[in-house]
């Protein structure tokens, strides 16, 4: 059951899951700021995704459906290759990977029994840290224009100044309308409806932002 305690180890999936698709993309020295509508899209699916995995009985098959998931993103919403893909998912885990293990070592002094049991629980400073990292690391590769060059933006197509002021403008009445609503029926709900509701939502509104985005670049 999804308790009001829980809600803050929900919301911090928002946080993190941004932070990984930029440093896929800063990998490659791929421009961040033409793929905002994808990485918003893809965050809105894969937090309710990751959020009812770890709170559900398939906890054990996270490491498994949360890559997989990170994948289809790439391709689906970003428009990049499989190959390109596969590549872009895997770099970004295994560095998170190695980011939370670090931490998670660092923060129990070694001691394995800690380790396994802070693995589990705590969500919420793994997460912090984690999108710390993410971003300070996407800074450095972005200012000294680091990464590989091999693999080439899905775009073919560059949109016009007005159409990416226009796609920036809809981004952000969306997202502030969205959330200004949820925050005020929130207030009217148990705490058990909150993950399918907020879940519900961001996918709705993934749905409709990347499809908006798809039209507005057809354009």
């Amino acid at each position: 059951m999804f308790a009001i305690e829980q809600i803050p180890e929900y919301l911090v999936h928002f946080l993190v899951w941004p932070t990984f698709f930029m440093l896929a993309l800063a990998l490659f020295r791929i421009r961040i700021k033409n793929y905002v509508v994808p990485i918003v899209v893809s965050t809105c699916i894969l937090a309710p995704t990751a959020a009812i995995l770890q709170h559900s009985e398939l906890l054990f098959l996270i490491t498994v459906i949360q890559p997989l998931v990170f994948l289809i993103c790439l391709i689906v919403v970003f428009n990049f290759k499989f190959f390109h893909s596969l590549i872009m998912a895997s770099l970004a885990y295994i560095y998170n990977i190695f980011v939370e293990f670090s931490y998670n070592l660092v923060v129990v002094q070694f001691n394995y029994e800690d380790f396994l049991r802070i693995s589990q629980d705590e969500y919420i400073m793994q997460g912090l840290f984690m999108s710390f990292i993410n971003g300070l690391t996407v800074y450095i590769f972005t200012k000294t224009r680091w990464g590989f060059t091999f693999i080439s933006p899905g775009m073919t197509k560059l949109r016009s100044e007005a159409t990416t002021v226009q796609n920036k403008l809809y981004l952000s009445a969306s997202i502030f309308i969205i959330f200004l609503s949820m925050n005020g029926f929130f207030i009217y709900l148990w705490a058990e409806m909150f993950l399918a509701v907020l879940s519900a939502t961001s996918l709705i509104l993934a749905i409709v932002l990347h499809y908006s985005y798809k039209r507005e670049s057809l354009d």
